[in-house]
């Protein structure tokens, strides 16, 4: 119990420490924003366990971004974009919270530590640091695959906008009014972009790249070869759409195939020792006479 004491008052310490460096010394951390921060960085008010997470982070905010560096933060940008900011996220949000779950796995692991449970410590730390890069990837999947959902229909709907006599560029704009999805969204931006100068190629090539979708890539690449080769647009737009369905059936079938052996993995481990313990314990119960004599 005294170990246990101890490790927390020098947790605290170091604690104390480090916020009066902080106050006492400049972190650059203005000009690590202002190069990175985007226009969404308005946080709003954070409460419970995440407000406590962006007080641990904004301690070490700015050695933590200037230790990312440059090239880190702008494929961390991308990253957080491909996933649509998940719940209103930007960098500085991102890198602050990674850091104050950094910060509580140190803090988990030497309280552990000193108790004894060096293991359990490791196990719980570890969980902590992963937790962020996990939440945005699975964010980013489940945007991504509800895009490749999506596109079928939209560019289905999108090809008989364009025969009913609209502009390509009009067409969008139409359907995007009606489906609010983040398919909507991007198509919005790249509509946005074309706006303010960006050519239809440029456009749609940024568009792939920011989605990062097999079924986006292959509908930009398709859309792009129509346009170059003179293809009627309302034409290659049904001819696209059938072939992206095709494409996202294919994948769908493929992620069935892979969930056959997680299912089985699953009820082995979980349903098929259950039902052994029952039928065990039924065949003691019914014979506990017999079995109680040779006991």
């Amino acid at each position: 119990m005294t170990a246990l004491v101890i490790a927390l008052v020098g947790v605290l310490v170091v604690f104390l420490a480090s916020a009066g460096l902080r106050l006492l010394t400049s972190t650059g951390l203005e000009d690590v924003e202002e190069a990175y921060a985007t226009t969404e960085s308005t946080d709003g008010q954070a409460k419970g366990f995440v407000a406590l997470l962006d007080r641990l982070g904004s301690l070490f905010l700015g050695t933590a971004l200037r230790a990312y560096g440059s090239v880190r933060l702008q494929r961390l940008d991308r990253t957080i974009r491909r996933a649509g900011r998940p719940d209103g996220v930007t960098v500085t949000m991102y890198v602050r919270r990674q850091t104050g779950f950094l910060v509580l796995a140190l803090l988990f692991l030497v309280v552990f530590a000193a108790a004894g449970n060096a293991f359990i410590g490791v196990l719980v730390a570890g969980m902590l640091a992963l937790w962020m890069p996990f939440w945005l990837r699975s964010a980013g999947e489940r945007r991504q695959r509800q895009i490749e959902s999506d596109l079928p229909d939209f560019l289905d709907v999108l090809g008989v906008t364009v025969s009913a006599g609209l502009s390509f560029r009009q067409a969008i704009e139409r359907v995007c009014e009606f489906h609010d999805s983040a398919l909507s969204q991007e198509m919005r931006t790249t509509m946005h972009e074309m706006s303010v100068g960006l050519s239809r190629r440029e456009a749609f090539v940024g568009l792939r790249e920011r989605v990062g979708s097999e079924s986006v890539a292959s509908f930009v690449t398709a859309l792009l070869q129509a346009e170059e080769l003179g293809v009627p647009l309302a034409d290659a737009l049904t001819a696209i759409a059938a072939d992206v369905r095709r494409e996202h059936a294919q994948v769908t079938r493929q992620r069935a195939a892979k969930a056959a052996p997680k299912i089985s993995l699953v009820v082995t481990m979980t349903i098929l020792p259950g039902a052994l313990l029952l039928i065990v314990a039924a065949m003691i119960m019914g014979n506990r006479e017999a079995l109680g004599g040779l006991l």
